[in-house]
C-alpha cells in the first residue's frame, strides 16, 4: 500500500465509534476473511489516490488501471518497470459524459462516514472526489439507545463542507427499525433522537419538515417481507404527507414495486439512490447514485430542492433523458381535456462498462412500451405518441448488464449475483383539468386495500396477546435492538398511529370522492390532532378523533 494513499473508511459500529483511519490489524481481527478481502483498503494493489502516488512495484510489467466514478472512461495502461529504475507514469482520464455540464450533479443519500472533527473533511471530500460524488451523504445512524455510529461533529449548514462542486452533508438514518423500516432524513438543522418515542416515526419527521429537512425511507430495494422492508412503516406515516423519496436503488438490486404503489395513491416522491457503504458489505461509495437537476451554482439548498421537485434519476452509470411535450424530469403537465401527447427519452451509456438491454416506459406503474438496443450501439432513443385520458404519471427505466466492475465494488451481501445495470426517472406527472386525480381512481383504490390490509397484519403482530412475545425478539443485539420497555410504552401510541392510517386507506378504498391531505394541528395541551379529510359527493367532511401526540 502506497504511503500517501487516501485511507479512510466508513464506520458502522464494526470499528470504535468516531474511528475513521483504517487499523489494518484491527480489521483483520474483527472482519471475517471475506469480508477483509473485499476491501480496497486491505488490498495493496488498490488504493485511493489524491491525485499523486508513489509505490515500489516488482520489476518487470505492471498494469495500472484507473477508475473515477462512472463518467470517465476507465484508464487502463501496462507499464514496463526496469529492475531498480523508477519509472513515471502518467495517467489522463477522460470523460464519456459531463452530467454537471447539463446541471446534473451525483449524489449517494446512504453514507456512513465517520467525522467526529472537521479536519476530516478535506480527506473525505477527496474520496468523494474520487468516486466522482457531487453531494455525498453522510448518515449518522440511530438505534434506540446508541446514537454514535458515524458520528457527525455538526449538523445542518454548520456540517456541510463543499470544496468546487463536491459538498459533504451531515444527515441521519434515524429512526430505524427491523419491523418499521428504516428512514433517512436530509437536511435537518440538527440531529434528532427521541428514545421515548421511537416508534412514533411521524413526531420525527414533522420535526424535521419544519426545518425543511426530506425524509424518506431506506433499503425499498430489499426483498419483500424481509427483516428491513419498509412496507409497513411507509403504510403508518404514508397518509401525513411527511415523505419525499424512497430510496429505490440499492445492493445492485431495484425495488420500484412499493413506490409506484405511493405514487399511484397520490404521493410526490423523488426516487434516489445509496450504497449503505460499509454497513451493506459494499466498499465503494456511489456504485448506486442518483443524479438531481440544479440551476446555477450548486449548492446544498438547491441540491435539497431539486430532490424535493423530484428532478432526479437513479443508475448504476448509464444517464438517462427523459421529457413530455417538452417538459423535463420532475415536471406537471395540465392538459385542457383528454388528449395527445409526445413521449421523448433516451438512454446514453459507457460500451466499455455496460451494456443497456432496453428502455422501458412506465404509465401509472404497468410498462406500455419496449425499446430495445440496437447492436453496437451506446445508445437507446424513443419518441411515441401517447393518448391520455386520465390523470397520470409516467417514467422512463432501464435495465443490462456491467461488462466492467470496478474492483473496488464488492457488495458482499449479494456477491452471487451477475452485476447488472440500472436506470430509473422519477416521474412526469400528467393532470387533467376538472378531471379526477390519479388518486382517485380504481387502481388507487386497489392499492389502498392492499395498505389497509398490511395494516391490519401489523396491528394483530402488536396485539395484547403477541405483545410479550414480540418485545425479546426486538431487543435482539444483532438487529436494530427496540428495548421491552421502549416497545412496551411506545406499543399504545404506535397502535393509535395504525388505527389513524387505515381510517385513511379506509376511505381511499372505499370512495371515489376523497381528499388525500392530511392537516396536523397542535391543540391546547400538547395533543395533536390528526385531521383525514373525507369528501363525499355531497360535499359533506368527516374528521377523524384526535390522538395524543
Amino acid at each position: 500500500m502506497p504511503e500517501d494513499a487516501l485511507r479512510y473508511v466508513g464506520d458502522c459500529g464494526m470499528s470504535d465509534p468516531g474511528s475513521g483511519y483504517v487499523d489494518e490489524a484491527a480489521m483483520l481481527a474483527r472482519f471475517s476473511d471475506r469480508v477483509a478481502l473485499a476491501s480496497p483498503y486491505t488490498r495493496p494493489t488498490q488504493f485511493y489516490s489524491a491525485g499523486k502516488t508513489s509505490a515500489r512495484l516488482p520489476a518487470g510489467p505492471a498494469t495500472i488501471k484507473v477508475y473515477r466514478g462512472s463518467e470517465h472512461r476507465v484508464s487502463v495502461n501496462t507499464v514496463e518497470i526496469p529492475d531498480g529504475a523508477t519509472v513515471r507514469h502518467e495517467v489522463l482520464l477522460t470523460r464519456w459524459v459531463d452530467m454537471p455540464g447539463a446541471g446534473w450533479y451525483s449524489a449517494d443519500d446512504h453514507l456512513h462516514i465517520a467525522r467526529p472533527t472537521p479536519e476530516l473533511n478535506p480527506v473525505v471530500s477527496k474520496v468523494m472526489q474520487a468516486e466522482d460524488i457531487h453531494v455525498a451523504n453522510l448518515l449518522q445512524m440511530g438505534k434506540v439507545k446508541d446514537f454514535t455510529i458515524a458520528e457527525q461533529y455538526a449538523h445542518g449548514p454548520d456540517g456541510h463542507y463543499q470544496e468546487g462542486n463536491y459538498i459533504l452533508a451531515a444527515a441521519q438514518e434515524n429512526p430505524r427499525t427491523h419491523f418499521l423500516g428504516h428512514t433517512i432524513t436530509l437536511g435537518a438543522a440538527r440531529s434528532h433522537h427521541d428514545p421515548d418515542k421511537y416508534l412514533i416515526y411521524r413526531l420525527q419527521w414533522q420535526a424535521t419538515v419544519k426545518e425543511g429537512a426530506l425524509n424518506g425511507f431506506a433499503h425499498a430495494a430489499w426483498p419483500h417481507g424481509s427483516l428491513l422492508d419498509p412496507r409497513d412503516g411507509m403504510a403508518v406515516v404514508a397518509p401525513h404527507d411527511l415523505m419525499h423519496f424512497v430510496e429505490v436503488l440499492q445492493f445492485d438490486r431495484s425495488g420500484y414495486e412499493q413506490w409506484y404503489e405511493l405514487l399511484t395513491l397520490g404521493f410526490r416522491l423523488a426516487p434516489t439512490a445509496g450504497t449503505d457503504y460499509p454497513c451493506g458489505g459494499q466498499s465503494i461509495s456511489g456504485h448506486e447514485r442518483f443524479y438531481t437537476k440544479v440551476d446555477g451554482q450548486l449548492t446544498y439548498a438547491k441540491w435539497l430542492d431539486g430532490v424535493r421537485q423530484g428532478r432526479t434519476f437513479v443508475t448504476t452509470g448509464p444517464v438517462v433523458e427523459f421529457g413530455i411535450e417538452g417538459e423535463d424530469i420532475g415536471s406537471e403537465i395540465t392538459l385542457e381535456a383528454a388528449s395527445t401527447v409526445e413521449v421523448v427519452g433516451a438512454v446514453t451509456f459507457n460500451p466499455e462498462r455496460d451494456h443497456v438491454a432496453f428502455l422501458e416506459l412506465i404509465h401509472n406503474g404497468e410498462v406500455t412500451d419496449r425499446f430495445s438496443r440496437v447492436a453496437g450501439s451506446s445508445r437507446i432513443d424513443f419518441k411515441v405518441s401517447r393518448f391520455v385520458d386520465e390523470s397520470s404519471w409516467f417514467a422512463v427505466r432501464g435495465y443490462g448488464v456491467r461488462l466492467d466492475e470496478n474492483p473496488f465494488a464488492d457488495p458482499i451481501m449479494f456477491s452471487a449475483l451477475e452485476p447488472t445495470a440500472h436506470l430509473h426517472t422519477a416521474p412526469i406527472y400528467v393532470a387533467l383539468k376538472h378531471r379526477p386525480g390519479i388518486e382517485k381512481g380504481e387502481r388507487a383504490k386497489g392499492i389502498a386495500r392492499t395498505f389497509f390490509s398490511r395494516l391490519e397484519d401489523l396491528e394483530r403482530l402488536l396485539a395484547d396477546d403477541n405483545a410479550e412475545f414480540l418485545a425479546p425478539g426486538l431487543e435482539n443485539p444483532n438487529f436494530d435492538a427496540v428495548p421491552r420497555e421502549t416497545f412496551l410504552n411506545n406499543r399504545p401510541d404506535l397502535l393509535e398511529e395504525i388505527r389513524v392510517a387505515k381510517e385513511f386507506f379506509s376511505a381511499l378504498s372505499e370512495s371515489a370522492q376523497f381528499a388525500k391531505r392530511v392537516q396536523r394541528r397542535t391543540a391546547v395541551g400538547g395533543q395533536t390532532t390528526a385531521v383525514i379529510q373525507s369528501t363525499s359527493q355531497t360535499g359533506s367532511v368527516t374528521s377523524l378523533s384526535p390522538y395524543g401526540a
